[in-house]
């Protein structure tokens, strides 16, 4: 099997996590963005990250590739705070891009409707139901560690000690040392 990804991406990130960490040997194809020439194209017309390729059939977006893999949680609480951590990953990276367009085109109010939003997810966590090698533990903290290094105007730390420590044990494992993102300056 091939995953198609890009390193700043923390949807493709919860599935290189978890492939390393539950030993599923991938070909990880790095690919690049919006760009017409990039080689998932000929199977992807998308052009999304991550993307599986499992013979000829290739499956895009990060919870079909969990639900291909047998990855998803059976359990209503572990979908829920699996729904929890993808909602808050989805709202950062749209904020993101929005932070990212030309000042003229921002919008504060968007940008003020995310960092609630992002606040509110984080406030509700049931931090010790995230088993440390849960789907969900690991997407949350993939959401967390975009921040840090991607969407650093949300400073999630904040009043959240028992957040930061749980994420300090999450990222000192392999497989998110192996996968760290690069940084991008917002």
């Amino acid at each position: 099997m091939i995953l198609y990804f890009a390193p700043g991406s923390p949807f493709a990130r919860i599935i290189r996590i978890l492939a390393r960490e539950r030993g599923l040997a991938l070909t990880e194809v790095e690919t690049p963005l919006r760009d017409p020439a990039a080689p998932q194209l000929a199977h992807n017309p998308a052009g999304r990250v991550p993307a599986l390729l499992d013979g000829g059939t290739l499956i895009c977006e990060t919870p079909l590739i969990l639900a291909h893999l047998g990855w998803l949680p059976r359990e209503p609480a572990a979908l829920s705070r699996l729904g929890q951590a993808l909602a808050l990953l989805d709202g950062i990276a749209v904020w993101n891009r929005d932070l990212r367009r030309p000042p003229q085109e921002r919008s504060p109010a968007f940008q003020a409707l995310e960092r609630m939003r992002a606040g509110r997810i984080l406030d509700a966590l049931d931090l010790p139901a995230h088993a440390p090698h849960s789907v969900e533990a690991v997407a949350l903290a993939c959401g967390l560690g975009y921040c840090d290094r991607r969407h650093t105007v949300f400073a999630w730390r904040e009043g959240r000690q028992a957040l930061a420590l749980w994420y300090e044990d999450m990222i000192a494992r392999p497989a998110f040392a192996e996968t760290i993102p690069p940084v991008s300056g917002i």
